[in-house]
């Protein structure tokens, strides 16, 4: 009868190569064990559970999906001074003619829309950047639907409390 041999290598904080029992850190959150039987050699890549999620890092498809108006949707991620919006208008979309307290910048990425600022009305593309001052109306219409990037400073309460209830949900 064979005998079946089980070994089991952790990383260990070390630099350099494979010594003996002690291998190279694993990258971060995960774990190598290499099980040895008499013919046969596997390595099983394991995650470690006990990671915490960062607050740092996002992926913007994980963070949580608001209704900013009807036709409207956002992603939002909320900093200690500022919001981000990581929006996406469709085809056809108005966002109404409205003012806030806080100052916005508006990135477009895809898409266009005819945007009025105070008391000017231009057509953005991808590409352009609109600085709203605080207080400042301003609003806009798609008709090829756009995605672009809000950013808010101060955080728009209307907005936080969107948030709030959409991750009261979760």
């Amino acid at each position: 009868m064979r005998h079946q041999h089980c070994i089991s290598l952790l990383p260990e904080r070390r630099s350099g190569n494979r010594t003996g029992n002690r291998v190279d850190p694993a990258p971060r959150g995960f774990h190598f064990r290499i099980l040895a039987f008499s013919n046969i050699t596997l390595i099983v890549k394991e995650k470690d559970m006990s990671e915490k999620k960062s607050t740092c890092f996002h992926r913007i498809e994980s963070l949580p999906l608001v209704n900013l108006t009807p036709e409207s949707q956002a992603r939002l991620l909320l900093g200690s001074g500022l919001l981000i919006s990581f929006i996406e208008n469709p085809p056809g979309c108005t966002f109404p003619i409205h003012s806030h307290e806080s100052e916005q910048i508006l990135i477009l990425l895809e898409g266009e829309e005819e945007h009025v600022c105070g008391d000017e009305t231009f057509t953005m593309k991808a590409g352009d950047v609109c600085v709203h001052p605080s207080n400042v109306p301003h609003g806009g219409k798609t008709r090829t639907g756009f995605k672009g990037i809000d950013i808010f400073c101060p955080p728009r309460p209307d907005h936080v409390e969107k948030l709030k209830a959409k991750l009261a949900e979760r």
